[in-house]
């Protein structure tokens, strides 16, 4: 399957008081590596929706550090207050039939991700589903996912699993805008937040890849907290920064 128009929504706030920490570039430039070419789609409208906490004053240097580090890169920048109001506003602009919704500090690892957007959608259209997360850890029944089970059924090896993450995921944009929507503009919304409530009133979904299968994605932590992401953070920048000079 060709795809042919697909929305990514990254997600960042002003995480530090020096803008060279920026990681949505990386995330960004992560996703067009994995997805390239035939593997991705046509056309990719991107919005990245920036919460300015905690570092106000450092907002409009955010901006332009992802401006400086993406040049030639077509994309809208979206002020917003918090996680839940970035990604209310992902949902309610995206235009496209599917959406790539992408936080800042995540990058793809293509050497686990054979199958391109095309496939993946056109597997998740034929059984009607319409959120697919990618992994941060290996495919098993652990800390969230307090299940998890293959879809035999699916053309493109996937599990079916009992919660919903905001960590980089597909969506299908219609459904969201008619299911997921609503109780986001609730009070109730607000407070549920994306992780670990919001399967209450809309279920369960779907990770990439077969159980067993390595994390397809890694977590750089943006906040500096996890010591084993701040080792991936500065091997993947030392890298990055090595590749583009």
């Amino acid at each position: 399957m060709n795809l042919e128009r697909i929305n990514l929504n990254v997600f960042s706030n002003v995480a530090s008081p020096d803008a060279a920490d920026c990681l949505v570039p990386e995330a960004i430039r992560s996703y067009f590596e994995c997805f390239e070419r035939s593997r991705g789609a046509r056309e990719t409208i991107i919005r990245i929706f920036i919460d300015p906490k905690p570092h106000r004053g450092n907002f409009a240097a955010w901006k332009q550090a992802i401006r400086d580090r993406l040049p030639g890169l077509k994309f809208e920048i979206v002020e917003t207050i918090g996680v839940v109001d970035s990604f209310r506003k992902s949902v309610a602009m995206s235009e496209c039939a599917w959406a790539m919704q992408l936080e800042h500090d995540f990058v793809f690892r293509r050497e686990v991700i054979p199958h391109g957007l095309g496939e993946m959608i056109g597997a998740l259209e034929a059984l009607d589903i319409e959120y697919l997360r990618f992994n941060k850890r290996r495919n098993m029944q652990v800390g969230y996912d307090v299940f998890m089970e293959e879809v035999p059924e699916s053309s493109v090896p996937i599990c079916r699993i009992n919660g919903r993450s905001n960590n980089p995921h597909l969506i299908n944009v219609g459904y969201y805008q008619r299911v997921v929507l609503p109780h986001l503009h609730t009070e109730i919304g607000y407070r549920l937040g994306l992780e670990g409530g919001l399967e209450r009133y809309i279920g369960g979904g779907h990770v990439y890849g077969p159980l067993g299968w390595p994390k397809t994605v890694q977590h750089l932590d943006g906040r500096h907290v996890r010591f084993r992401d701040n080792i991936a953070r500065k091997l993947h920048l030392l890298k990055s920064r090595r590749h583009t000079g």
